[in-house]
């Protein structure tokens, strides 16, 4: 009987709002890999180091997702009925979406123990047998709450839970090198061609489908370098690690990237960037600056767009609507964007700002802080984009990479429209 796996979302995906309006906590990025992905390396690698963990390893892991309805539908691997997942499994493991894997943490959990791991009040983890898979089964579509194993014996754990969204941010460097290593550690398949200069090369990842044209400088003397395949750098770019280009991405000439930074799949990003993540498939082609900033995918940001990641008066930053603002703990933190959002050639946001799904920010002058999802205007006043224009604009750009947004695509858009027009009511009246 395989042993099941169960990675679930419980009442921390809130906070890490934007991130997570259109995907689950685990499928957030941070370093080279998602969430999910350091879980599944990390456990394959438990299971050839440590006896104990041989059966989270290939086919004798089965592994469900347990995530809100409007994001399940479409999602493989999603729970509809534990009353199947009962009869497929002796103990099952539950593990929190929002955790940084780290391979140490399997020093500490015992997988044939029964009972549950917490970490400041939070669930990390849990060995449960199948007779209380009940207990989830009125939390299926929903968020697990801290108290939903009631009585099960509990040990403390330490381990870091993703909380806010610049908390990617901040850990970004660190887990690039961390994954670096994970996925194999240093290895240039082919000589850099005549006027690309290579410092560190020691600490490169750098596949054979990539192609890079003359004055370009890549330095890995301050953190590891990782490209992905197919990703074209061209000329008189500079690129500084701690620093991974995923696949299919195109760095434009004379680009300047530093450090802690994560770029792509399928990303054009030019002018200068830093701390920060674009997680997929998005344009920041030209010139501007973009700093401790989290991208979420289909972003396109228009020409000169500018992001302030800290204050003049070096306070630190709050984020979030107005009255609602929580306070980072953080001098630099810049942009959070939602997926499919867009702005205009000249956009300045101030240090801190959020924007939703699906906003189209155009105009002279800093739009508001906190912009709601569906959202079209800028300094000036802003309106409710009409959901099925905004739908019919995701399903273009999509097709422009090959892309499907399909039916459960659209599906969530149009949940996320619901669910966030409280806070449009808000900004814009309507």
């Amino acid at each position: 009987m395989a042993r099941t796996l169960i990675v679930f979302e419980d009442e921390g995906f809130a906070p890490l709002y934007p991130l997570t309006l259109m995907r689950p906590t685990w499928d957030l990025t941070c370093g080279i890999l998602s969430l999910k992905e350091k879980l599944l390396w990390g456990l394959r690698r438990a299971a050839v180091e440590k006896s104990e963990w041989r059966d989270f390893a290939g086919d004798r892991l089965d592994i469900r997702f347990h995530l809100r309805s409007y994001l399940a539908r479409g999602y493989r691997g999603a729970i509809s009925s534990y009353d199947e997942v009962a009869g497929r499994t002796g103990l099952a493991s539950l593990v929190n979406g929002r955790l940084v894997f780290e391979s140490g943490i399997t020093d500490h959990i015992d997988p044939s123990w029964e009972g549950k791991y917490v970490h400041a009040g939070s669930l990390v983890w849990a060995n449960i047998p199948a007779a209380r898979l009940k207990d989830l089964a009125q939390h299926t579509g929903s968020p697990i709450g801290k108290d939903v194993l009631g009585g099960l014996r509990a040990q403390r754990l330490e381990a870091n839970l993703i909380s806010r969204p610049w908390t990617l941010v901040n850990l970004n460097g660190a887990q690039i090198e961390r994954d670096f290593g994970l996925l194999g550690g240093a290895m240039v398949e082919n000589a850099p061609p005549s006027g690309v200069h290579l410092i560190g090369e020691d600490r490169m990842r750098i596949g054979r489908s990539v192609t890079m044209s003359p004055g370009v400088v890549i330095d890995a003397s301050a953190g590891a370098v990782s490209i992905g395949g197919d990703v074209k750098v061209m000329a008189n770019a500079s690129l500084r690690g701690p620093l991974h280009i995923g696949r299919g991405s195109v760095i434009k000439m004379g680009a300047k990237i530093y450090g802690d930074t994560t770029i792509g799949p399928v990303c054009k990003v030019g002018g200068e960037v830093g701390e920060s993540i674009i997680q997929g498939y998005a344009n920041k082609q030209h010139d501007g600056f973009v700093g401790h900033s989290y991208l979420c995918e289909w972003v396109n940001l228009g020409a000169g767009t500018d992001t302030s990641d800290m204050k003049n008066n070096y306070s630190r930053v709050k984020v979030g609507p107005p009255g609602q603002e929580v306070d980072t703990g953080e001098i630099f933190a810049g942009l959070f964007m939602g997926d499919h959002s867009k702005c205009g050639i000249g956009t300045v946001f101030n240090t801190g700002s959020v924007v939703g799904v699906c906003c189209n920010i155009f105009g002279a002058g800093y739009p508001p802080k906190f912009i709601p999802s569906f959202s079209w205007g800028g300094s000036g006043g802003f309106v409710e984009y009409d959901r099925e224009k905004a739908i019919k604009t995701a399903v273009a750009v999509m097709a422009r990479r090959d892309k499907v947004l399909g039916p459960h695509g659209e599906s969530v858009l149009r949940k996320v429209y619901e669910i966030t027009a409280g806070e449009r009511h808000a900004l814009t009246g309507s």
